[in-house]
């Protein structure tokens, strides 16, 4: 191996993590369109992702895509063990984009929303390893890592860090 490889190795291996401010959030501009996308796109997401967040624990579990559709949940757990919130989640294909619609519900399954209303997150950019919603973002961390980024109104920018637990 090259001088020049064994460098470009050793800043891939020895750099830092990605913190999750580095992948920060973004804002739709008002009347902007999301962008064209398609759900296999996002197939990168897929699996069982477990990590820190918010003070505690968090988990994702990200089932691959069907019928143009990936469905998730995400556990959060304070740091003395006990649950603090679930999330259900689908990334859906909307015409000719994606969006991301999320329900919040208590330890004891009471929903944060009305009955049938959801949180949603308009598409900003897709690339190879990084999406941005309106104001939520995932991206892999190395081979095995992802950081996402959420836009929290009361509490500003929330960040966590996962490994791959499959």
């Amino acid at each position: 191996m090259n001088s020049t490889k064994i460098a470009v190795f050793l800043l891939l291996v020895l750099a830092p993590a990605r913190s999750y401010a580095d992948i920060g959030v973004r804002s739709l501009p008002d009347g902007a369109l999301s962008p064209p996308a398609k759900i296999e796109q996002l197939a990168w997401l897929e699996g069982h992702w477990v990590g820190e967040g918010l003070g505690g624990a968090a988990e994702e579990i990200i089932a691959p895509a069907s019928g143009g559709q990936m469905m998730g949940m995400f556990r959060h757990s304070k740091a003395d063990g006990s649950l603090n919130f679930y999330e259900f989640y689908v990334f859906a294909e909307v015409g000719e984009t994606i969006t991301l619609k999320i329900k919040h519900f208590t330890p004891e399954f009471v929903g944060w929303e009305e009955k049938a209303d959801y949180d949603e997150f308009p598409l900003i950019a897709v690339d190879d390893n990084t999406v941005y919603f309106d104001g939520l973002t995932f991206a892999l961390d190395g081979v095995d890592g992802l950081k996402s980024a959420v836009q929290i109104e009361e509490r500003g920018v929330a960040g966590f860090q996962f490994r791959r637990a499959d």
